[in-house]
């Protein structure tokens, strides 16, 4: 069971990905899956709030879109899960369980090795799962959707060194202080 300050910092970061929907998303118009600001607050779930925590923030941002479109393009989770874009956002879930698995292992102090994990999880997981269904979805070769997914790869880095920055330099706010 989770107390009050746990349930308010959930549906806090779920608002966070609300907000970040907000901003819109930006087409590529050579692969059916946009450019988008939500995947920052999947990261920023996995270092807040840690892993349980962050993917029930998530999960939460996953049943408001149920009622209210609240991906970026105005959409609303049915849509998103049943398009070419499922993959991607069902690895959103499991981003902050590797995260917090991965901070574990190494010192929270520690930039470069924050920002690793923050990459495997957050964008090399993501973008290899979400090039996954995308292949399927659209039947093209999974060598050629990973292909298309490398032009997420700078744009994912720089908001991995944003959510890695915000890990360590506020380190002793998050849990990643708990024991």
């Amino acid at each position: 069971m989770f107390h009050t300050k746990s349930l308010i910092q959930m549906a806090m970061m779920a608002t966070l990905l609300v907000v970040l929907g907000f901003i819109p998303a930006l087409p590529l118009g050579f692969i059916p899956v946009p450019i988008v600001l939500q995947n920052l607050g999947v990261m920023m779930a996995g270092v807040i709030l840690g892993g349980r925590k962050g993917s029930l923030s998530i999960l939460l941002f996953f049943l408001v879109g149920l009622v209210i479109p609240v991906f970026s393009g105005l959409r609303s989770t049915i849509p998103v899960l049943t398009g070419p874009t499922a993959g991607y956002v069902i690895a959103w879930l499991f981003v902050p369980l590797l995260i917090s698995y991965g901070v574990k292992l190494v010192n929270k102090k520690n930039f470069i090795a924050i920002f690793l994990i923050v990459w495997l999880a957050g964008v090399l997981f993501v973008d290899v799962a979400g090039a996954v269904w995308l292949a399927s979805y659209t039947n093209i070769p999974l060598d050629k959707s990973l292909l298309q997914n490398l032009v997420f790869l700078p744009g994912d880095t720089i908001k991995a060194i944003i959510a890695a920055v915000v890990a360590v330099k506020y380190k002793d706010s998050f849990f990643l202080t708990e024991k």
